[in-house]
């Protein structure tokens, strides 16, 4: 790797903190001072610059992005970076972090070039964060399947609201037409949320999509049972784009609006597209682009139980059923599940700890929200069927971010 991209990979990680001169600069500096191939010394660095980018800090000094006063949905030039508010963080734990994290720009680039961003937060403060040269803190990201997750949360805002009683009710009883569609209404009437949301509708797993059939509700209806309602597991696209459907009829407004309003607003994340089918409704199995940063947030209120500035956007006993084994799961990530959550199968730290809860999409897309260490981790990932066998991120956090944390004093 040469000088030139060692530098871009530490100082891509500083995002709008640093300036074009600044970089350019230091690129410049760079070159002078460093042959191609004798840069060991620059990944220290990035790692330094990017744990000093505290929520006191430079990211402090950051607006929120966007006014909000209309419905945005995908970021423009002029958009600053979701500012990671938190706790203050005194200089000794500051040091701890640059301690803790201080080989690992060295480890993503000779190890995890799959992965394209990385953003970890500790107890609510931001303790390291890692752009690749071509994305950046407010660079909006196809998130695959951490879409399912985002709708398990605007369920659970939907119960909040008065709008369902729950995973208990009967999906026919909100989506009327799902019964007109000429599909094995038998089946279909016995179909609850819980059924959408733990993956146990009883259709073939379905991994696949295509933009003309996601969101028809004739073809979801008809497509042929292989088990009653709640019989089995199987990972399926179809369940959660029916979810969708579900949902936006639900709460009378098309499910982005609601999402913006109801969810993403109220976390300070003003930035995102949600992708339509051809029917112009949000999908439900993926579809959702939003920062890194936005990935950590929503983690990070899974975290405190799904309060957020003294507001309680989802309830926390519906959040606490969400993020616990409802089943065993299986594949693709082949651990238990929870409503539209992966639950690790590792087991908790402290023997009071639950497990972390998982939003998992294609090709390492992970919002990865550990109550027992108080952490949050979120990447991104090349979207490609190798990134996805290769497992980089996952890996990544597994095997270094963790135990990165788990250094720290008091840990």
């Amino acid at each position: 790797m040469t000088a030139r991209r060692q530098w871009l990979l530490g100082a891509a990680a500083l995002g709008a903190a640093a300036s074009p001169s600044m970089l350019w600069a230091g690129m410049a500096a760079t070159a002078a001072t460093a042959r191609q191939g004798d840069v060991a010394a620059l990944p220290q660095r990035a790692a330094h610059q990017v744990a000093q980018w505290s929520p006191k800090g430079a990211a402090a000094a950051m607006a929120e992005s966007a006014s909000g006063t209309a419905p945005a949905t995908s970021a423009s030039p002029a958009t600053q970076p979701l500012s990671l508010q938190g706790p203050a963080i005194a200089p000794a734990q500051r040091a701890a972090y640059d301690r803790a994290f201080a080989s690992l720009p060295t480890l993503i680039a000779a190890q995890s070039p799959d992965v394209q961003s990385v953003t970890a937060l500790h107890r609510g403060a931001l303790a390291f964060e890692l752009y690749r040269p071509a994305v950046s803190a407010d660079s909006l990201q196809d998130v695959q399947s951490v879409t399912k997750s985002v709708l398990a949360l605007l369920f659970g805002c939907a119960m909040a609201d008065g709008l369902v009683r729950g995973p208990n009710e009967l999906v026919a009883l909100r989506l009327p037409d799902l019964l007109r569609q000429g599909g094995d209404n038998a089946r279909l009437q016995k179909l609850r949320f819980g059924h959408l949301l733990t993956m146990t509708a009883g259709w073939p797993g379905e991994e696949t999509a295509r933009r003309d059939r996601d969101d028809d509700l004739r073809w979801l209806a008809r497509r042929p049972f292989i088990a009653d309602p709640g019989a089995r597991f199987a990972y399926d696209n179809g369940a959660a784009n029916l979810l969708a459907l579900a949902l936006a009829r639900t709460v009378g407004q098309p499910l982005a609006s609601y999402a913006r309003t109801r969810l993403l607003q109220p976390l300070g994340i003003t930035q995102f597209n949600w992708r339509q089918g051809a029917q112009g409704h949000a999908l439900g199995a993926l579809g959702l682009s939003i920062s890194t940063r936005a990935m950590a947030r929503l983690g990070q209120l899974v975290l405190a139980g799904g309060v957020w500035q003294g507001r309680a956007l989802v309830p926390a006993d519906y959040l606490a059923s969400a993020t616990q084994r409802q089943n065993a799961g299986g594949g693709p990530v082949f651990s238990p599940y929870g409503y539209l959550w992966w639950i690790s199968a590792d087991q908790p730290r402290r023997s009071s700890g639950r497990p972390a809860a998982l939003a998992s999409g294609y090709g390492g897309q992970w919002i990865y929200a550990d109550l027992a260490r108080q952490c949050v981790v979120a990447t991104t990932s090349r979207r490609t069927p190798e990134s996805a066998a290769r497992g980089q991120a996952l890996a990544l956090i597994r095997r270094q971010v963790l135990p990165a944390l788990a250094r720290l004093p008091g840990a």
